[in-house]
Order: C-alpha cells, then sequence, then structure tokens
C-alpha cells in the first residue's frame, strides 16, 4: 500500500472513531419513571405529576401539561425536585377519566426531548358525591 492511501485509511479510521464517541457524549436525556405510572389506573387524584430521567435536566426548557376529559388541568409552578426530577403540583380539580401528561425538558447535551404518557383517574363512587 502506498503511503498516501494508509494516511486516508488512518484518517477515515480516526474520523469514525470519533463520530461514534462523539454520539455517545451526546447522549439525550431519558424519561426513566413516572408518577402517576404510565398506563395506571388511580383511585385518588394525583397532587403532582412527577417525572425522572436518566442526567440532570434544563429546568429553564422544560414543560409539563396534563389535559383530561374536562381539557388541561390547572399545575402550578413546575420545577426540579432533584437534578434530574422534574415535578408540577396540581392545582385544578380531576374529573374521573383518561388523562395525558405531555412533558418537554432538554439534557447535558441541550437537545429539547418531548413525550408522553397516560394514566387514568377512576375515584371511588363515595369519593366522588361529596
Amino acid at each position: 500500500m502506498n503511503r498516501t492511501k494508509t494516511s486516508f485509511l488512518t484518517l477515515a479510521g480516526a474520523a469514525m472513531v470519533a463520530v461514534a464517541l462523539g454520539v455517545g457524549v451526546q447522549a439525550h436525556a431519558k424519561l426513566l419513571k413516572t408518577s402517576p405510572v404510565d398506563k395506571a389506573t388511580v383511585a385518588k387524584a394525583p397532587t403532582s405529576v412527577q417525572l425522572w430521567f436518566n442526567e440532570a435536566i434544563d429546568v429553564k426548557l422544560s414543560k409539563v401539561e396534563v389535559t383530561g376529559p374536562d381539557g388541561k388541568v390547572a399545575l402550578g409552578v413546575v420545577h426540579a425536585m432533584e437534578p434530574k426530577q422534574l415535578m408540577g403540583p396540581i392545582t385544578g380539580k380531576m374529573a374521573d377519566g383518561a388523562y395525558t401528561v405531555d412533558w418537554q425538558t432538554a439534557g447535558d447535551d441541550g437537545h429539547v426531548q418531548k413525550g408522553s404518557y397516560t394514566f387514568m383517574l377512576k375515584q371511588a363512587a363515595a369519593a366522588t358525591k361529596k
């Protein structure tokens, strides 16, 4: 092999390694768990929604919205309980039915990630007659 071809192959190999390492370093924030749990049926209206991620999140780029059978549910200020945890206190009323939690955040790499999960609220009959 001539010197030019060897230099080119070495450079190409180094570039592929650099790209592979860069992809690993720039991993996005991934949702690990939620409360209420995804697809759960809860018997009591939750007082908050909480989301845990695999890395520290940027609260300034984070949003949480809860929507149910009567539309959007009022939330207090969404904030970080810990570097990897978002919490949105629920301040609005919640009727029985299906709820969707839409979220947005960014991790160390600054890339915004979005997602959603669902849960059902089915309160005991005595609790709904107050």
